[in-house]
């Protein structure tokens, strides 16, 4: 065994969990594309500066989270630690603030924070998220809740609760800032260190704090919502309507403010509820909100934003703990066998027309027995056995045995695609490409109505 092993706060995702972990990102990215949300890719190794000005300072990600990377000597940039910022960043260098808005995007990456390791907090996770840049109507707010509520139905996952609250805009957060401040300072003594810390920095992220000491003293600050201007507060109204219009559960927290120092207004975390995960705190297995002021404060112009992000890690842990199954076979149907030495070639001519006709085939390349080689074959999962190389798999013929009826059938090699066929399905080739093969073509009107009509003037 080696002496090495991953990085403390990092593991190995190994095959039966990075299927469960493709399944669930295929699930997540087609209904983002339903909702209209294409994906982008961000660089895993982004300038510093980005999070520094987009994410705050003060910030627990950028305080004593983010992993600084250097290039010969030359420091400045940062592993990503979170995705709004990075495609924010993207959205503007790329020019597509300019673009017809709304502009929206869809991504699945890995992320990296050095965080102290505990359940479900690793130091890199996987995470999917929503931006949608440009609308400032509640209704974009409630897109992101919907899209969320909904995809956790299709996948299965029952045990969250949604909490929401409003953090009112830039006009109204000085007002909130300075009451809560006044507030905090009144109590400093009451407080944990780290709320000590916030009262210099953000006073507004002590409500959020999760420190018992800190929580009589939260519960009895101004009400936030008292402290909102009207704009803020018929915002929100107008987002709580809605979701109940959805017919969308939802809980009011006051005390919600998110850690990052972007958001603005709406605000929302799903967060489990499973008691295998509650005694370790909150674990929030999707959260996100509304961000205002972020694109101008990474030097584009004003244009309102909202999103939301999830923990892959996270979901495919509650998931499997409500017994949902995810992901794909990892082991192969077909295992191509022979009682021949040194005729590996051979193996391979029989495994490719079965590869190309959609099965999932392995090789044994060795010399050993037969029977090792089948008892291998068992081993690794595989549904059939195609041998060749004995008396009576010669001349064209092989042998198709079906491994778990314990049946086989003498079969010429021209048929060993059908008769493979009728012990395991196969498996469809994902397209390279899905879209019109015809762009000319016009598809017929809604039922009842004639084909769409080309305009004469074309």
């Amino acid at each position: 065994m080696s002496g090495f092993q991953a990085p403390r706060g990092m593991r190995d995702l190994l095959p039966e969990e990075a299927a469960a972990f493709d399944a669930l990102q295929a699930v997540i990215e087609a209904r983002a594309l339903r909702y209209g949300y294409p994906r982008i890719v961000t660089p895993v190794v982004e300038d510093r500066g980005v999070f520094v000005k987009g994410v705050g300072e003060a910030s627990d990600i950028v305080g004593h989270e983010m992993y600084d990377v250097s290039l010969h000597g030359q420091g400045g940039l940062a592993l990503r630690p979170e995705g709004t910022a990075a495609v924010t960043r993207a959205f503007l260098e790329h020019g597509l603030h300019r673009a017809p808005r709304p502009v929206r995007f869809f991504y699945s990456d890995p992320m990296f924070r050095g965080q102290r390791p505990q359940l479900l907090r690793y130091r890199q996770f996987w995470q999917w998220g929503l931006e949608c840049f440009g609308p400032e109507e509640p209704a974009a707010d409630v897109e992101i809740i919907d899209f969320t509520a909904r995809l956790f139905g299709e996948l299965g996952l029952r045990r969250y609760r949604l909490e929401i609250n409003t953090v009112g805009d830039a006009k109204c957060r000085p007002k909130i800032a300075e009451t809560l401040a006044a507030y905090f300072a009144s109590n400093r003594d009451a407080l944990s260190e780290e709320s000590r810390k916030r009262l210099e920095t953000n006073p507004l992220r002590i409500l959020d704090s999760k420190d018992p000491k800190d929580r009589a003293v939260v519960a009895a600050a101004p009400p936030l919502h008292e402290l909102l201007c009207a704009e803020d507060r018929e915002h929100f109204d107008q987002v709580i309507a809605s979701l109940d219009r959805l017919g969308h559960e939802y809980k009011v927290n006051q005390t919600l403010v998110r850690g990052l120092d972007y958001y603005t207004r709406t605000v929302m975390e799903c967060i489990l509820t499973d008691a295998e995960f509650t005694k370790s705190g909150d674990i929030a297995v999707a959260a996100g909100g509304r961000y205002n002021d972020l694109v101008e404060k990474l030097g584009g112009p004003q244009v309102q934003g909202v999103g939301i992000a999830g923990g892959v890690d996270v979901l495919h842990a509650a998931l499997k703990q409500e017994g949902v199954p995810m992901g794909y076979a990892t082991t192969p149907d077909v295992y191509v066998l022979s009682a021949e030495k040194g005729d590996g070639a051979d193996r391979l001519q029989i495994a490719d027309p079965l590869r190309q006709a959609g099965f999932n085939v392995a090789i044994d390349y060795s010399d050993r027995t037969l029977d090792k080689q089948l008892e291998s074959a068992v081993k690794h999962g595989a549904k059939v056995a195609v041998i060749r190389g004995t008396p009576e798999a010669r001349g064209g013929n092989v042998i198709v045995r079906d491994l778990v009826a314990k049946t086989q059938r003498v079969t010429r090699l021209a048929a060993v695609v059908t008769e493979v066929g009728r012990h395991v399905p196969k498996h469809a080739t994902p397209p390279l490409f899905e879209g019109p093969q015809n762009p000319d073509e016009h598809e017929p009107g809604a039922a009842g109505e004639a084909p769409f009509l080309k305009d004469d003037r074309d």
